[in-house]
């Protein structure tokens, strides 16, 4: 059987997400599952201990940050935990409709978060939210040197074709998943990613407390792979392969 790769999903939003996890094993699945604030980060420590293919990133969702569901208590747990976490996410900026308004605290808050990755030890994998934002997030980016000192991974990228060739220029890999490719920019972008470069993604479950289950995820990580095979004129199994590799690399542990 061969091993699937879903490099951005939300695994705790799963109805029953420790049955899920551990079924993932079996069905050949491995996967970047990214948490939205620390206390989740801690919960799935103790939910998914034991599954090996299931890495778990320590995040900060700036949905949470706008809708001000992040205290200054998370804050200090999130730069507690760093130290042990070797891959950070979901993070970033997201200036979208109302979201807009916050965009100081948004700023504040990733900026602490990325000064706290520094002051922890760099070479971590770190994978960020952009929307209405990716110009502003990669001068933060360029301003504090995260790019050069950690792996970098943007998920569906949402941004300009002037911004797309920024973050490619930069080494960063870039995740796409179905919903991506339903857009006319999403499907130009991730036609154009380089190999290297390209990862799959779900970016499921869409909502806490969603039914889910391993069957579920297989197919949606199939379709993505499919649709990238479409979009780029090649086999199924050579974006498998591809993914597969750039996958692996990139869920390599740092060395804490």
């Amino acid at each position: 059987m061969d091993t699937l790769y879903d490099m951005h999903c939300h695994l705790d939003f799963a109805e029953g997400s420790e049955a899920v996890a551990r079924a993932s094993d079996a069905a050949g699945i491995r996967a970047l599952s990214c948490t939205v604030i620390p206390s989740s980060y801690v919960a799935d420590q103790e939910k998914f201990h034991g599954c090996a293919n299931v890495r778990l990133s320590l995040g900060m969702h700036p949905w949470w940050v706008a809708d001000q569901r992040i205290s200054e208590v998370d804050i200090a747990r999130f730069e507690q935990l760093l130290p042990e976490s070797g891959f950070v996410g979901e993070v970033g900026l997201d200036l979208a409709g109302s979201r807009k308004a916050t965009k100081a605290r948004q700023l504040e808050v990733l900026t602490r978060i990325l000064q706290g990755v520094h002051e922890a030890g760099d070479g971590r994998v770190i994978t960020f939210h952009a929307v209405q934002s990716a110009t502003l997030l990669m001068d933060l980016l360029d301003d504090l040197g995260t790019l050069k000192a950690n792996v970098a991974l943007f998920h569906w990228f949402q941004g300009s074709h002037e911004e797309f060739g920024r973050a490619v220029a930069s080494g960063a890999y870039l995740s796409v998943g179905v919903r991506m490719m339903a857009t006319e920019r999403g499907s130009q972008f991730a036609a154009a990613i380089p190999d290297e470069q390209l990862l799959v993604e779900t970016d499921a479950p869409a909502h806490e407390g969603s039914l889910w289950d391993v069957g579920m995820w297989q197919q949606d990580i199939r379709n993505a792979v499919k649709g990238l095979a479409d979009l780029r004129g090649c086999g199924s199994e050579h974006i498998a392969r591809l993914v597969a590799a750039n996958a692996e690399r990139a869920l390599t542990a740092p060395e804490l």
